[in-house]
């Protein structure tokens, strides 16, 4: 098996937690909603922390985490949107959450080949097919599109999520996961 080199490099903690301070800061929500995203991220680098102490294996999972800053990122994007709904959060923070899941599968062989293959391939579709509706939304609220208007950008944003998470499905079925 080949060495992992960890997703994030421990230098980049601090970077995550100033996004954190700013999405905190500048998001207008509630105190215990602050406080759930605080600990979810915090929960995100302690499991950071206990993987990079630990036997790793090559996956395909270490990419999902490197784009965690990315993920702190919009979830400023849509706390900036004028009216941006409380379920558009809930639906960020299920993003930390299966990135975690997705990379403890792909790090360890846990189950057999073909039910390791099916859950990733599920988690990756849930991932990426929850940060387009994010980003779809992020446009079409800070836009201020009409409903004709919307209604192009979602079909836009269903065509390539639907190229772009058939290609990962497709690509996690024909590789071996482990590295091995």
């Amino acid at each position: 098996m080949k060495k992992e080199t960890m997703p994030l490099q421990s230098w980049s903690y601090p970077l995550i937690l100033a996004l954190l301070g700013i999405v905190l800061w500048i998001g207008n929500i509630s105190p215990s909603l602050k406080a759930g995203l605080a600990a979810e991220t915090l929960l995100f680098l302690g499991y950071l922390m206990v993987f990079s102490r630990g036997k790793r294996t090559t996956s395909s999972g270490a990419k999902l985490i490197s784009m965690f800053p990315a993920h702190l990122l919009l979830l400023l994007v849509i706390l900036l949107l004028p009216s941006f709904g409380m379920r558009l959060i809930f639906a960020w923070m299920v993003v930390p959450v299966a990135t975690i899941g997705y990379h403890f599968i792909a790090s360890r062989s846990l189950f057999s080949d073909g039910v390791s293959k099916s859950i990733l391939s599920g988690l990756y579709c849930i991932i990426w097919a929850d940060l387009f509706f994010l980003l779809e939304r992020a446009i079409a609220l800070g836009r201020g599109l009409s409903d004709n208007e919307e209604i192009i950008v979602v079909a836009v944003f269903c065509v390539i999520g639907a190229v772009f998470l058939s290609i990962g499905v497709y690509r996690h079925l024909r590789t071996n996961i482990y590295g091995e």
